[in-house]
């Protein structure tokens, strides 16, 4: 691979907690990186500050295994007590989901589903060698989409729940309301399922990317000691890119993402994944992974991908921008549609087709504005009527939204005096 000069775009003096947190941010620590890790530990460091910045950016399991390797005799009893409690009920945790998922697998391919299981446990255990070591909140399952009402159905009827449930009063109009949507949730006490049918909710930066594609190009992988099909290490890195894009690289877990799927596979065929993300589509999204993975941990990155990165001054531009960005405390580029992340999704398209369907998202949020104006169960639960008069939820919705909004401001009000 070649060789660069490693440079950040913002200045790690300052932010001591920011160096010892980007320092730790790797699986693969060798004696040298320890090392650093102890000097940067043994400075004025902020360690509730720098627990809370990692467990917002997704890397607190990271953070602990780093501080753990080092045994710095810096950090107090309390604050090591809260990196291991976390490690520890994190492991925990993604064991439970990682053992629902071969369940959940199994059932759809007992009932000739084909799944394709990505992100969570899989991306864990593909990437980081350990499913402890990344943190995730749920089950994300990618399905055939003419499977997909089925695959709804069959989990409904093995103890799985809608976690919103849109249109009681039709349920035509529910059923199609459900097949037009990407993705949909399904939840089982803490287990919440992604189930999906197109790879992201936003199209235009995955078109190209169907079920068909990924599975013809689908690899093995072990799971706690059970096969599982997953996506092929070409994908799995193009998809991290677009994902990441896709949240404007607000949060550093998947900057880490990259820079494992990466060392992950370091016999890959650069020339070929660039050819294959130009061909798909996203081949600024790719470029713009990587460069940040080498900017903020260091990535080795092959000289084609430099010479490539070069010749793209806008994946430049976009990555100077992004990671001026990430640990700003006010960070606009968030969860919920602005103005500035429509922009700069526009920027990471490609295809004229792509920036067409980037332009007619646009009416997304007004559609999911619209969707929360249709009566759902709670507006049932809130006030039961018989049937003639389920016209009158209409009414009834904003009443109880209003009720609950009231409520949750007086509380807020109390909890401020």
């Amino acid at each position: 691979m070649g060789k660069r000069k490693f440079h950040r775009e913002f200045k790690t003096a300052a932010q001591p907690e920011v160096a010892l947190l980007l320092a730790c941010c790797s699986v693969q620590l060798d004696a040298k990186a320890i090392e650093r890790i102890r000097t940067l530990a043994e400075q004025d460091i902020n360690w509730q500050l720098l627990i809370e910045t990692a467990k917002f950016h997704g890397v607190l399991t990271l953070l602990y295994q780093g501080i753990k390797l080092t045994n710095t005799g810096n950090l107090s009893a309390s604050h090591w007590h809260q990196l291991n409690q976390y490690a520890h009920n994190t492991s925990v945790f993604n064991a439970f989901l990682a053992s629902d998922l071969l369940k959940i697998s199994k059932l759809l391919r007992d009932h000739q589903i084909r799944v394709l299981p990505f992100k969570g446990p899989v991306l864990a255990a593909a990437v980081y060698g350990s499913i402890g070591l990344r943190q995730f909140c749920d089950l994300d399952l990618l399905v055939n989409p003419q499977d997909f009402a089925r695959a709804i159905d069959l989990l409904l009827a093995h103890g799985y729940q809608l976690a919103y449930e849109w249109n009681f009063l039709d349920q035509d109009f529910e059923l199609a309301l459900r097949n037009a949507k990407g993705e949909f949730q399904l939840t089982k006490g803490t287990i919440a399922i992604d189930l999906h049918q197109a790879l992201t909710v936003e199209t235009f930066l995955s078109s190209r990317f169907s079920f068909e594609y990924l599975w013809e190009r689908r690899e093995p992988m072990m799971l706690c000691g059970h096969a599982l099909d997953g996506f092929g290490s070409d994908d799995l890195l193009m998809y991290l890119c677009i994902h990441g894009s896709k949240e404007c690289w607000r949060k550093l877990k998947w900057i880490c993402d990259i820079n494992e799927a990466v060392l992950a596979t370091p016999d890959r065929n650069w020339q070929q994944l660039l050819q294959q993300s130009a061909a798909m589509g996203c081949e600024r999204m790719v470029l713009l992974g990587l460069s940040l993975a080498h900017q903020f941990l260091g990535t080795d990155l092959p000289e084609i991908v430099h010479q490539r990165l070069q010749s793209k001054p806008v994946c430049q531009n976009l990555a100077a921008d992004l990671a001026s960005r990430l640990f700003q405390s006010n960070n606009v580029l968030g969860r919920t549609f602005t103005g500035q992340k429509f922009i700069r999704h526009w920027q990471m398209t490609e295809t004229l087709r792509d920036r067409i369907t980037c332009f007619l998202d646009l009416g997304r949020p007004l559609h999911g504005l619209w969707i929360k104006c249709l009566p759902n169960a709670k507006d049932r639960d809130f006030l039961a009527l018989p049937q003639p008069l389920y016209f009158l939820y209409y009414l009834i919705r904003p009443l109880r939204l209003g009720i609950k909004y009231l409520t949750h401001s007086k509380l807020a009000s109390s909890e401020c005096d």
